[in-house]
């Protein structure tokens, strides 16, 4: 059976680590820190907690590196943080857009051949110092940033799908909307394939929803959306459920399919408000909510499922640009490219953007 885990960094802020242990995560991966040895402002408080509990961990690092040298030097940054716990999980290399985008405002194109050398400088150096080293990628870096045929590390794989369209990864973090007891708001899910802590090594299949359940007694809808990996308004979608806080011992509820008749299912992207989702479908926040069981409008999150009234339509498509967006961070999360956001939205230069804009979404 594939471990349950999570990773969080210091936007999940105080966690409660007793509850997630009793929630069933088998480990977690904690963000280290970011570039020239910027320490998570949560990461000996995670990482304290954790070997108090004796839940397994390993560290990431979001590197800001564009030469191996700087790569080498994240690394131990990394591995002097490990050094003061307990850390049997891997030691992994995080490489992202922004990554990109910081190494092009410093002179530096960080393309393939780099993007893979600086793995190895990362990788080789946790090797070195005796842990386990691993690399992070989605799936459009996989193809298209990494040699993997030079990477002979654990490889962590992001996609958010129903299934991952590679193999071979020894951890699959599948969402970035998970829902765990002691941490309040989003989380990111992990399946893992390798138990760190014990050296089992062989891949076995994460495992799977089935497409029913019977509520027990006790059982909450709540309870029942954590513990298979869903949402409260999605499991309300598909069983035409009024009330989430009525459901009864015997009752047999769908987890898997699409909802039923014509009811439409909105997912909520960064940036929303009820209101603006709202406006959107031509209705109004306060029928979402009552349809949702939203008790307060103002507190949705990415990736919760919405019920929409029968009949609306969406209209435009728009986010807010946050502070630290960039434009092909945006483009990534919806689905697009920058290029289709430039065209729709009149931006001459991605790289200028402000917090506060309203763009619109292919």
């Amino acid at each position: 059976m594939a471990l349950n885990g999570i990773d969080v960094s210091h936007y999940q802020g105080t966690i409660d680590w007793n509850q997630v242990k009793e929630g069933g995560i088998a480990f977690a991966m904690l963000r280290g820190g970011y570039g020239q040895n910027n320490v998570d402002t949560y990461f000996h408080r995670n990482a304290a907690a954790c070997q108090r509990l004796g839940l397994p961990f390993g560290i990431y690092w979001f590197s800001y590196a564009y030469t191996t040298q700087m790569a080498a030097r994240e690394a131990e940054y990394c591995i002097a943080l490990a050094e003061q716990y307990k850390t049997t999980w891997p030691l992994a290399f995080d490489l992202e857009y922004d990554t990109v985008r910081y190494g092009a405002q410093n002179g530096v194109t960080i393309g393939k051949t780099l993007a893979t050398d600086m793995v190895i400088a990362f990788c080789e150096k946790i090797k070195s110092a005796g842990y386990t080293p691993m690399y992070y990628t989605n799936l459009d870096y996989y193809r298209t940033m990494f040699d993997t045929g030079r990477l002979p590390y654990d490889l962590w794989f992001a996609q958010y799908a129903s299934a991952p369209s590679i193999t071979g990864m020894a951890m699959w973090q599948y969402t970035s909307a998970g829902k765990v007891m002691g941490i309040s708001g989003d989380c990111d899910r992990n399946y893992s394939y390798k138990d760190y802590g014990t050296g089992t090594t062989e891949p076995e299949p994460a495992p799977s929803v089935p497409s029913a359940y019977t509520v027990q007694p006790g059982d909450t809808l709540s309870g029942i959306a954590l513990r298979f990996g869903t949402t409260v308004s999605q499991l309300a979608a598909l069983n035409s459920i009024a009330d989430p806080d009525k459901i009864y011992a015997g009752q047999v509820l769908r987890l898997t399919g699409s909802p039923s008749g014509n009811q439409t299912i909105y997912t909520v992207k960064a940036g929303d408000t009820l209101s603006e989702i709202a406006a959107r479908f031509g209705t109004t926040y306060q029928v979402l909510a009552q349809l949702n069981g939203i008790s307060d409008p103002d507190r949705i999150y990415p990736g919760q499922t919405l019920r929409i009234p029968s009949g609306a339509q969406a209209s435009a498509q728009y986010y807010t640009i946050r502070s630290g967006d960039t434009l092909s961070g945006i483009a990534a999360r919806f689905g697009t490219t920058v290029k289709k956001l430039q065209e729709l939205n009149q931006i001459s230069d991605p790289d200028k953007i402000y917090a506060g804009s309203r763009i619109r979404i292919p």
